[in-house]
């Protein structure tokens, strides 16, 4: 059995970080790694506790969860981070997944979609609360076309990254395309190796957002 994934939440709300927290001990597949009121601390906290995937609200004192991801994110690039968040407007979204957030969920169906999303995001997806993802189409990085480097990528590999932008997991995008989740998986690698990357999220800033 392989060793569980480490998660850390981050939520000011007491009663939802209690409830969180639960889930997560609750399951064999996964370790509480931390759970905290506020982000001041992300960087030392992460160090300390070493999570895998960090659940962060958005909304919290003192600092926001999209400046801690930010902040996470210069240290700790490796460490995947899904938004747990009442907000669905574009800017927070899209400020989100520029600082680095891997998976954004909506707090009204993160419960039911919690464990699924951590597996996910950990094993190279990117989650996202199915009304979020209808949104994402929306944003520049999604529905324009890719920047004028490409970083040599295929027509086929910048069509997977846009797949993989909308939420799609790599079982979704393989039914899609119609290959197989193997095949997939083999793109994903080349585009990482392409853009010297080692997420799905990085490599939607670079080839979407950066040179916008």
């Amino acid at each position: 059995m392989s060793d569980p994934i480490r998660v850390a939440i981050y939520e000011d709300n007491t009663g939802l970080r209690e409830i969180l927290a639960s889930i997560i001990r609750e399951s064999e597949e996964f370790e509480l790694a931390g759970e905290f009121g506020h982000c001041l601390d992300v960087v030392q906290n992460t160090k300390v506790f070493t999570p895998n995937v960090i659940i962060m609200d958005i909304d919290m004192p003192g600092r926001s969860g999209i400046e801690g991801v930010r902040e996470l994110k210069l240290h700790y690039p490796e460490v995947e981070v899904i938004m747990n968040t009442g907000f669905e407007d574009d800017d927070k979204i899209f400020d989100a997944l520029k600082a680095g957030a891997t998976g954004y969920l909506l707090k009204k169906n993160s419960l039911a979609m919690l464990l699924t999303a951590i597996k996910d995001v950990k094993h190279g997806g990117a989650p996202i609360s199915p009304s979020i993802a209808r949104r994402v189409l929306q944003l520049p990085f999604a529905s324009g076309k890719a920047s004028d480097n490409t970083y040599n990528l295929t027509e086929r590999e910048i069509e997977i990254l846009k797949h993989l932008s909308k939420g799609l997991s790599y079982k979704m995008v393989a039914q899609e395309m119609i290959i197989s989740i193997d095949t997939v998986r083999t793109y994903v690698k080349r585009i990482y190796d392409k853009l010297h990357v080692h997420s799905i999220t990085e490599a939607i800033h670079k080839v979407f957002i950066d040179k916008k």
